[in-house]
């Protein structure tokens, strides 16, 4: 008699079958398999949370080593003039009120935006945001909605 092969692999020959060797095979690796599952599982576990742990950086230790001092420039154009009346805000400070007078003085009469902030960037300050100032709008009635001028926040390390 020929053996003939099913679609589970299992062998037959003449009425005998190994379908009970095969299924105590089985029992025999599922405990094993499920141990080695578990051993993973944690594995992952252990991996992911030590992962999470080790990308927080503790932000004190981080904001240390930048301390930044800002600059409020108001920019905006004189009446029948092209050039430009700037006010530089640094501060309270005695040190501060002195060197916002002399940049407001040196910026004060520029003719572009463009001028100002070269200025600004040479004396090591970059720009944080731009704002515009406007002259009216459509909620108080006057529908213009110009612009009459504009504020850069500007920062630098100390």
């Amino acid at each position: 008699m020929k053996k003939l092969s099913l679609a589970f692999g299992f062998r037959t020959s003449g009425g005998t079958s190994q379908v009970p060797g095969r299924y105590a095979q089985c029992l025999e690796r599922q405990p094993k398999m499920i141990f080695d599952m578990k051993k993973f599982l944690l594995l992952a576990l252990i991996t992911a949370i030590s992962f999470t742990a080790f990308s927080q950086v503790n932000q004190t230790d981080k904001e240390k080593g930048q301390a930044f001092s800002y600059a409020y420039i108001s920019v905006s154009g004189k009446l029948f003039s092209k050039k430009l009346k700037v006010i530089v805000d640094l501060g309270d400070s005695p040190e501060q009120i002195k060197l916002r007078e002399e940049y407001s003085d040196v910026l004060t009469n520029r003719k572009s935006y463009a001028a100002i902030l070269n200025y600004m960037v040479e004396n090591e300050y970059e720009l944080v945001e731009t704002l515009t100032l406007e002259e009216g709008s459509s909620f108080q009635g006057t529908g213009s909605g110009g612009t009459s001028g504009v504020i850069f926040i500007m920062k630098r390390r100390k």
